[in-house]
């Protein structure tokens, strides 16, 4: 929680920033060239791929200069700056590149605006990015690169104990059992109070059947409580046999790859990014490492939570036509395949995943598909913060000991519901 002079401090930079760049794109835009000018706004991309699609993109539009406005780093902070620049109708920007959650909240401002019909084929994309574009029924936005869970395992480890990977969560355990041999270091995952515990709780929660959608909590209250409280009961229940280590509720996404890299681990939970790390130098399990969906419980089905980021226009852009055709470019085919090969960033489109020069590139991407094809949002909601904020002091306590998971699911059930009706 930041003091209210750091928040003012942080306002005020994110306003001295907005006034920059306004004056900067003001200031090219008052050049007598004939140029239409586009700002996209995005984070750092280091492989340079975007900067060179854009580059790209502006020879072959000589009446129009996209320029590649660079944001910070840190997901709040990058969401912090656009909430100061469209607050204010800010136009400098035309284009924003958003986190899978904002979706919600930018469109109930009516930040951005509706994708027109025809602009992209939503069949032609994954189902789990194109939900996270659709606010009530509606559009607002293009997948641009996606993430999700999945499970990293020891190969050379289940192979040794004469087993198959694990698909049910009862199969699972009992895999941590046979083929680990210290205590507590059969499966790490993300347990620390911030973003990354409702991830991991949810894929949790999904796999045994349950949910926190709006409709499910209004229309069952009872029943979706039952869930939330057999859930936490079941995330306890590993530290409590020696699945997983106490300390995991201090574990970030580094904190838990960095065990499992080091080889103290069985399985991991942990996104995309970890398969360099496994496989790279520094590694002591690279060559032993697998992917595979998530366990569920028996009768139940994998899910993953999904993340990545998708582009919308800004309902502000005093050139809407010229950055919907822009969005069309750096969302198409050409540019994620591009992205891909010399990003690593996981595609959106479906096709991609077939392209022989992807797969060339990335062969675990194969891997990937299977895992993406049974992907779901974080709930949808304008007031995505602070309902993010209820799940995760709730779950964590629970986990804790600090309450029971009876008093921590009620309570997840009545506030989110109080979240949603607003």
């Amino acid at each position: 929680m930041r003091s209210s002079t750091e928040t003012q401090r942080l306002r005020m930079a994110l306003l001295i920033g907005a006034g920059a760049l306004l004056v900067g794109t003001l200031s090219g835009c008052s050049q007598d060239d004939g140029l239409t000018r586009i700002v996209f706004a995005a984070g750092q991309d280091p492989s340079g791929a975007t900067a060179a699609l854009i580059e790209e993109y502006n020879a072959a539009h000589p009446d129009v200069e996209v320029t590649f406005q660079v944001m910070p780093a840190n997901t709040d902070t990058q969401h912090d700056a656009y909430t100061t620049y469209l607050s204010a109708r800010e136009t400098s920007i035309d284009v924003y590149s958003l986190d899978v959650i904002w979706t919600a909240e930018f469109a109930r401002a009516n930040w951005i605006v509706p994708l027109p019909d025809g602009l992209i084929d939503p069949d032609a994309f994954l189902s789990g990015p194109m939900e996270s574009v659709t606010w009530e029924g509606t559009r607002y936005a293009v997948p641009w690169f996606t993430d999700a869970g999945l499970l990293y395992y020891r190969i050379d480890l289940l192979a040794d104990a004469g087993l198959d990977v694990p698909v049910t969560w009862d199969e699972f355990t009992a895999a941590c059992a046979a083929a680990t041999p210290d205590e507590g270091m059969g499966f790490v995952w993300q347990g620390a109070r911030y973003e990354g515990l409702i991830c991991n709780f949810l894929e949790f929660l999904w796999g045994r059947g349950g949910s926190l959608d709006r409709d499910h909590l209004v229309s069952s209250p009872d029943r979706a409580a039952s869930e939330i409280a057999g859930t936490i009961d079941f995330m306890r229940s590993l530290t409590e046999t020696g699945v997983s280590p106490a300390s995991v509720l201090t574990y970030k996404e580094e904190d838990s790859r960095r065990i499992y890299t080091e080889g103290q681990a069985l399985f991991l939970r942990n996104w995309p990014y970890v398969w360099s790390f496994a496989e790279g130098e520094e590694s002591k399990v690279a060559g032993t490492v697998g992917i595979a969906p998530l366990p569920h419980a028996a009768g139940e089905t994998s899910y993953s939570t999904i993340g990545g980021w998708n582009i919308a226009l800004s309902a502000y852009s005093e050139h809407p036509d010229e950055a919907l055709e822009f969005i069309s470019f750096i969302t198409g085919t050409h540019s994620l395949k591009k992205r891909a090969i010399e990003g690593g960033y996981l595609p959106t489109r479906i096709a991609t995943y077939a392209d022989e020069d992807v797969l060339t590139a990335n062969p675990y991407y194969a891997s990937f598909f299977e895992v993406f094809k049974n992907t779901k949002s974080r709930p949808r909601s304008p007031h995505y913060p602070q309902l993010s904020d209820v799940v995760q002091d709730k779950v964590h306590r629970a986990l804790s000991g600090e309450i029971d998971s009876e008093t921590a699911a009620r309570d997840i059930v009545s506030e989110l519901t109080e979240l949603y009706a607003r």
